[in-house]
C-alpha cells in the first residue's frame, strides 16, 4: 500500500549557487546522502547542499526549484531548474567558504549550473524553493549488512522526497530504525536475513508509505563459468544432474560460500542486475537464475578469490552473464534479491540407494525454491524425517523396499 504525498511549494528564498564535477556528472556520485550512482533515478539533476540546508542528512532526497537572479551571468530566458539533494557541500575557510553555516548554498552539477548561468561566472546569486519530487518506479530499497546488522538505503522517493522515519517488520512487529548517515538507516540484531521484509516510510511532510513483503537489493559481484552451451555447469554441488532435463536450463548460477549455506540455498532463485561498471549492458532487464552449484573458495587471497567468505558472489553461466554485461568485463558489480521460483510440472523426486539406505534428490521446486526439510512415509511405515546428505539430496536408513512412498517437502 502506498499513500500519495503532496508538498506545497514554498516562497522563494535567496541563496547562491556554484557547480562541481564535469559535464557528465563525474565526481557527483557516491555523496554524503548514500546514493551510489546516477542510475538510481537522479541522473544529472542533482545538487549538494550547504550545512545549513543539509541538516545532517535529513534533507537528502528533497527537491528544489532554482533560478538565477540579479547577475550579468544569468542566462536570458533560462527559466528554472529542478534538482534533488544528493550530497553535502562541506564548510571550508577562505574566500570560497560558500557552504559554511549559516549560508544557504547549492553546489550544482555542472550541467544544471550552465542551464541557468554562464560557465565562467563560477558563482551566481539564486532564489530557490522546495517543490514536490517527481520520481518514476516508486520508492526503492538497497539492503546491506550481515546477519547481525542491517543497513537500508531508501531512494527514489517521490512527493516530499526526504525521509524522516523508517520502520521495518519481518516475521514479528514493526521496529524503529535509526539514521546511520544520509538516507541509510540501520538496525542491529539477528533474524533479518532470509525473510521477506516490510517497510513503513514516513516523509518530512508526515505522510506514511507502507511496502509489504519486500525482498531488497543487496550488493555482490558476478563472473561466469562454462561456455555458451552450458558445458561444465551441470552435475554441480547441489546434486542436480542434467540441468536441461530437470528444467533448469542455462538460467543457473553457482553461489559463493556466504550464499551457498552448505547447500541449503540450492534451488533458490535470484534476480540480478549489473551496476556501476562500464561493462554493464545498458537498458537491459535484470536476469533471474536458480542456484544449482557451489563456487568454491580459493585458500590463498588472490584477485580471483571472489568466492571466499564473507563475499557474496554469483558465478553465472556464460549466457546469463552476457545478458547483463560484456564478455570482456570478466567480473562486474551487481545487486541481487531473492525472488519466487517459477517452475512447471511441480516438485519432482529422483531415488537412489539400496535395500538399507535411500537417497532422494528433490528438484524443480517452485515458490521459495530451496528445500529445508523432507519427510518420507512408506505404505507400511509412519512419517520419518530425512537428513540432508549434500545439496538437495536427502537420505534415510529406514527400510522402505517394495513400498509406495509419500513425501512432505518444506
Amino acid at each position: 500500500m502506498a499513500l500519495v504525498t503532496m508538498v506545497h511549494c514554498q516562497d522563494w528564498t535567496d541563496a547562491h549557487a556554484t557547480f562541481y564535477g564535469d559535464a557528465k556528472g563525474g565526481d557527483t556520485e557516491k555523496g554524503a546522502c548514500g546514493y551510489s550512482t546516477l542510475t538510481q533515478g537522479y541522473g544529472l539533476q542533482t545538487t549538494a547542499l550547504s550545512t545549513t540546508l543539509y541538516l545532517d542528512g535529513a534533507t537528502c532526497g528533497a527537491c528544489y526549484e532554482i533560478k538565477c537572479t540579479n547577475s550579468k551571468w544569468c542566462k536570458d530566458g533560462a527559466g528554472t531548474i529542478k534538482v534533488t539533494a544528493t550530497n553535502l557541500c562541506p564548510p571550508s575557510s577562505g574566500p570560497e567558504a560558500w557552504c559554511n553555516p549559516s549560508l544557504q548554498h547549492f553546489d550544482l552539477t555542472q550541467p544544471m549550473f550552465v542551464t541557468i548561468a554562464e560557465y565562467k561566472a563560477g558563482i551566481v546569486p539564486v532564489q530557490y524553493r522546495r517543490v514536490p519530487c517527481t520520481k518514476q518506479g516508486g520508492i526503492k530499497f538497497l539492503i546491506n549488512g550481515n546477519p547481525n546488522f542491517l543497513l537500508v538505503l531508501v531512494f527514489n522517493v517521490g512527493g516530499a522526497g526526504d525521509v524522516k522515519e523508517l520502520k521495518i517488520k519481518g516475521s514479528s512487529d514493526w521496529v524503529q530504525m535509526s539514521r546511520n548517515w544520509g538516507m541509510n538507516w540501520q538496525i542491529g540484531g539477528s533474524g533479518w536475513t532470509n525473510q521477506e521484509l516490510s517497510f513503513q516510510v514516513t516523509t518530512s511532510d508526515g505522510k506514511t508509505l507502507e511496502f509489504e513483503d519486500f525482498q531488497g537489493w543487496i550488493d555482490a559481484h558476478a563472473t561466469f563459468y562454462g561456455d555458451m552451451m552450458g558445458h561444465e555447469t551441470d552435475n554441480g554441488a547441489c546434486g542436480y544432474g542434467d540441468l536441461f532435463k530437470q528444467g533448469y536450463g542455462l538460467e543457473t548460477t553457482a553461489l559463493s560460500t556466504a550464499l551457498f549455506n552448505d547447500g541449503a540455498a540450492c534451488g533458490a532463485c535470484f534476480e540480478i542486475a549489473c551496476i556501476d561498471s562500464k561493462w554493464c549492458k545498458q537498458g537491459v532487464r535484470p536476469i533471474r537464475v536458480t542456484a544449482t552449484n557451489f563456487c568454491p573458495p580459493w585458500y590463498e587471497e588472490t584477485p580471483q578469490a571472489w568466492c571466499n567468505p564473507p563475499r557474496k558472489h554469483f558465478d553465472l553461466t556464460m549466457p546469463m552473464f552476457l545478458k547483463i554485461a560484456e564478455y570482456k568485463g570478466g567480473i562486474v558489480p551487481v545487486v541481487y534479491r531473492r525472488v519466487k521460483c517459477q517452475k512447471k510440472g511441480g516438485v519432482k523426486f529422483e531415488l537412489k540407494g539400496n535395500s538399507y539406505w535411500l537417497m532422494v534428490l528433490v528438484y524443480n521446486a517452485g515458490g521459495v525454491g530451496d528445500v529445508t526439510g523432507v519427510n518420507i512415509k512408506g505404505s507400511k511405515t509412519s512419517w520419518t524425517q530425512m537428513s540432508r546428505n549434500w545439496g538437495q539430496n536427502w537420505q534415510t536408513w529406514t527400510r522402505l523396499e517394495g513400498q509406495s512412498l509419500s513425501f512432505q517437502v518444506y
